[in-house]
């Protein structure tokens, strides 16, 4: 009797931290230039993955990352491309190898250098946590026609 009293306990603590964290989500961005508003999460997975290197005004994608360590990053590898670092990496490599990318993306160490990157390449694409409000500069898209406060947005831990 005393092991299932531990046990419920320990379930309903462990439910109860469960329910108090916090939602986090990323919200894609790409600058206020970019004619691209919406996405399908199975398009952005083809863009980060390198399988999709172009825009449909045929101009080259510009994948920008955050560090795959990153709150952010660790969203984007779980909820999107569904992988480990370690396979995201050997991902990319391989594209570049066989030529189906050009470069393998940029990794930028901070938010705003993310951002920044994005603001100054009509053509460029990132992630970020979605708290934090963005520059004039960056716009954020939906993702099957969902924004990050939806609670039917796709990438959300």
């Amino acid at each position: 009797m005393r092991v299932v009293r531990l046990m419920v306990v320990l379930a309903l603590a462990a439910f109860g931290t469960a329910a108090e964290r916090p939602r986090e989500s990323v919200t894609f961005v790409v600058s206020a230039r970019s004619t691209v508003h919406d996405l399908s999460a199975a398009e952005l997975r083809r863009i980060f993955l390198g399988q999709t290197s172009r825009w449909s005004d045929r101009h080259r994608i510009v994948v920008c990352l955050r560090p795959t360590d990153s709150p952010e990053g660790r969203i984007m590898l779980d909820r999107l491309v569904r992988m480990s670092d370690i396979d995201y990496s050997q991902n990319w490599i391989g594209a570049v190898f066989r030529g189906a990318a050009a470069t393998a993306p940029a990794v930028y160490p901070s938010r705003e250098a993310l951002l920044k990157a994005v603001a100054n390449s009509p053509d460029a694409i990132g992630f970020v946590l979605t708290a934090d409000p963005l520059p004039a500069a960056v716009r954020a898209i939906t993702v099957d026609r969902k924004t990050p406060d939806d609670p039917a947005y796709p990438i959300v831990r």
